[in-house]
């Protein structure tokens, strides 16, 4: 299993000279989720019509262990993220949840703990963040290639309506 939030891996192990110097694990991974289905009721007709109109953003429940001698540096970046409050990079391998591409900490929870020197336990719930879409731009203008189109026209108009209507010379 693989989790990173931005650039914070929740998963990763961290060997010097032979001896484990952190600790990153994850204990479960929980989610949320549901969809917005629709029922019309047709008048006059035996059935109704379902609609789907999507899922809501997931509910991400992460409960993991930090230890080692960097694990206050990794808490306190998670802290920071929390305090933000801003969409954050997310990135995972577990299938149902890797189409999630951002994802806002709600909600940041640890405890320390006692008998073991730098050592955390924590709960994240992230909660999925979708991108407005991106606003249609303007289609580009057309009104120069219009002008010279309609010039050519009424060139060619005048040339053929003076060559009907000319004058014969006596």
């Amino acid at each position: 299993m693989y989790i990173r939030l931005d650039d914070i891996e929740l998963m990763k192990r961290v060997d010097e000279n032979g001896a484990v110097r952190e600790i990153r694990s994850i204990r479960s991974v929980s989610l949320l989720g549901s969809r917005r289905i629709v029922e019309l009721k047709i008048p006059g007709l035996q059935g109704n019509v379902l609609q789907d109109l999507g899922r809501d953003p997931l509910l991400i429940h992460v409960e993991g262990f930090l230890t080692g001698a960097n694990a206050k540096n990794v808490f306190q970046e998670i802290d920071s993220k929390f305090k933000l409050g801003k969409p954050i990079s997310f990135l995972t391998d577990i299938p149902s949840i890797s189409d999630v591409s951002e994802v806002v900490v709600e909600s940041f929870k640890a405890q320390l703990i006692g008998g073991e020197p730098l050592s955390y336990w924590y709960t994240l719930i992230l909660r999925e963040h979708k991108s407005n879409p991106k606003q249609e731009s303007e289609a580009p203008s057309q009104e120069e290639e219009a002008e010279k189109e309609v010039k050519e026209l009424t060139k060619q108009i005048l040339k053929e309506v003076k060559g009907s209507y000319a004058v014969p010379k006596l």
